[in-house]
């Protein structure tokens, strides 16, 4: 789930996916307050609506939700460039075997 407000345009949200292809290495090595920043993925064979969230590094974090993608893709294309982020908590990781989470927070391009 993702939470907006209209009157700044900012969104926050979690990072999904995270538990896949070797991604818990990568959450584990955030601290809130990074960058990071927001990938269309044209070629994502399972939803092209695909938004990648990616470490400045390249290292991919995760992804935006399905529904969020389907609702940002087309702006994001219409932008061009990939758009900033932040790491606003970190999460899990409690205890032996449990996983790490993400939640970030951005702006909506004009």
């Amino acid at each position: 789930m993702y939470t907006k407000n209209m009157s700044i345009s900012s969104i926050q949200t979690k990072v999904v996916g995270t538990t896949f292809n070797g991604r818990q290495c990568v959450v584990a090595q955030l601290e809130v307050g990074e960058e990071v920043y927001l990938v269309r993925e044209l070629t994502n064979a399972f939803d092209s609506n695909a938004i990648k969230v990616v470490r400045q590094n390249g290292m991919q974090v995760g992804y935006l939700s399905r529904e969020l993608a389907a609702t940002l893709a087309t702006r994001l294309d219409a932008y061009g460039d990939p758009l900033k982020a932040f790491v606003t908590t970190l999460t899990g990781g409690y205890f032996v075997g449990s996983s790490l989470g993400v939640m970030i927070r951005f702006k909506l391009p004009e």
